[in-house]
């Protein structure tokens, strides 16, 4: 008989201390926006204390609904945008900014027009001083890793959407970070330019070992791709539950149909819509 999804609790900090220090450990992260508008200023609270960890290497993604501050707590992570409490921590040592040690995929690839593959590649070791011919052979050696050998002269123009995603992972693998951080990087390509993305991102993070957290809105993204999925409720945006995915790996296009996958994939459904339809109440109650 198959086994239900399994849930896990949050480390907390009294468990946390029995086990080894996680990669990346986000704790009680609140955040609050101020919009403008004529003569009045609202508040938005995007996050209201969200806490969870990652392992070296591990998979995690990132799901919700719109609004519920996903990408912004990817920017809290990475050091763009500063929280108003709580703190983020890689191998048990405070951020205070951005780093080295994390790299960002965003949604809309980033890249300089009035650059090749190989120099868009090339660009952050260039900013960090990084010698010329270490940083065209860290930059040739990525582009080969995600299957763009022979473009490397190619400008982003002469690219499809998938081409110029791969270029921005292969960007963020040559800085050599230890988390990769992933904004919804398949969302401009179209159903099967993402799948084949997807698994050859599951190919470059096996040979890799990187700690990735991936933020989507698919489901069936998330569940394919990760250890473990965290789905946050509605704005502002909390953890409802933490899901395992205890299929086994390497993943390929075959375990996309299997009957373990739709079942966790309904049962993160299941949790996404109790949450958003839980903070859609506590809003009416409040009115």
């Amino acid at each position: 008989p198959s086994q239900g999804p399994q849930t896990e609790r949050l480390m907390t900090p009294e468990t946390a201390a029995t086990t080894e220090v996680p990669k990346l450990r986000v704790e009680n992260i609140r955040k609050t926006f101020f919009r403008v508008e004529r003569d009045r200023v609202t508040a938005v609270e995007a996050l209201g204390g969200v806490s969870f960890t990652v392992r070296s290497g591990e998979f995690v993604s990132v799901i919700g609904p719109s609004g519920c501050g996903k990408s912004t707590l990817l920017r809290i992570i990475d050091g763009l945008v500063a929280a108003d409490e709580g703190g983020v921590f890689v191998d048990g040592k405070k951020l205070t900014g951005p780093g080295h040690d994390r790299a960002v995929v965003f949604q809309y690839f980033g890249l300089y027009p009035w650059r090749t593959v190989q120099k868009n590649v090339e660009f952050g070791l260039e900013l960090q001083g990084v010698p010329v011919a270490e940083r065209r052979e860290r930059a040739r050696r990525n582009i080969a890793l995600v299957g763009l050998s022979g473009f490397e002269n190619h400008y982003p123009h002469e690219l499809s959407g998938g081409m110029k995603q791969r270029v921005g992972f292969a960007r963020a693998l040559t800085m050599d970070p230890d988390i990769i951080l992933m904004d919804e990087p398949f969302s401009a390509v179209d159903e099967q330019t993402r799948e084949l993305l997807q698994e050859q991102l599951l190919d470059v993070w096996e040979k890799m070992g990187k700690t990735v957290v991936f933020i989507t809105h698919s489901i069936d993204e998330a569940v394919f791709l990760a250890d473990r999925v965290i789905v946050m409720g509605a704005r502002p945006g909390r953890i409802v539950e933490t899901v395992a995915v205890d299929l086994p790996r390497p993943r390929t296009s075959a375990h996309r149909a299997s009957p373990r996958l739709l079942e966790i994939r309904t049962h993160a459904w299941e949790t996404l819509r109790r949450g958003i339809i839980e903070a859609k109440a506590g809003l009416e109650g409040v009115g």
